[in-house]
């Protein structure tokens, strides 16, 4: 099988590369980290020399030592993670794994990761009110279906922490600093993601 030997990431913190630095952490895997300036005009991941890798101009982006490229932060961590621990060998489980991480694309990044960047790198205050008030609450039901799961079940990897944790992790950890409301069951999560062997944090 194909072996990473860099990643492309933000010059800023992002928690889709973050996903990715997370799990290679845990495999004990350590490549090369590129940093692309993602505020440049035009920004370094919509260069031609970067289009050649990812036409979507879009990072977290895995090189492999085959000269190939892997996109989408889920994706890589689906790579990486396959025939270790972090993917469950059953089929159903891996399929309800895989249904969070289609849930956290969907339903929980683009609100709780979009709010975090408006907030910390610009644009808030170009936002309307009612714009705002949007984001919230669509960032506030995602974390609902997560703390009504996490009612009945310690991981979103069936049994065990895996790739869905990992996947839901990398912004659920910011949510509070951007202005949202975590339920303590949600924290109670956080705090057991923090206490797996070979976490680390996101760089700030």
């Amino acid at each position: 099988m194909a072996r990473p030997v860099r990643l492309f990431e933000s010059s800023i913190p992002s928690g889709n590369a973050y996903k990715v630095s997370l799990m290679l952490s845990h495999l004990g895997i350590a490549i090369p980290h590129v940093q692309l300036d993602i505020l440049a005009k035009p920004s370094e991941t919509r260069r031609p020399e970067f289009l050649a890798r990812n036409p979507n101009g879009r990072i977290p982006l895995l090189e492999l030592d085959d000269g190939t490229h892997l996109p989408e932060s889920n994706a890589i961590l689906c790579f990486l993670a396959d025939g270790t621990e972090y993917m469950p060998a059953d089929p159903l489980v891996r399929a309800r794994a895989l249904s969070w991480m289609f849930f956290e694309q969907y339903s929980h990044e683009p609100y709780v990761a979009v709010l975090k960047f408006w907030t910390l790198y610009g644009g808030l205050h170009n936002k309307r009110p009612d714009e705002i008030a949007l984001w919230k609450e669509r960032g506030h039901a995602a974390l609902g279906v997560m703390a009504g799961h996490l009612a009945n079940h310690a991981w979103f990897t069936g049994e065990k922490y895996g790739i869905a944790d990992i996947a839901l992790f990398a912004y659920t950890q910011s949510a509070a600093q951007v202005g949202f409301d975590v339920p303590p069951i949600i924290d109670q999560w956080l705090g057991r993601v923090r206490a797996q062997p070979g976490y680390i944090a996101i760089k700030s």
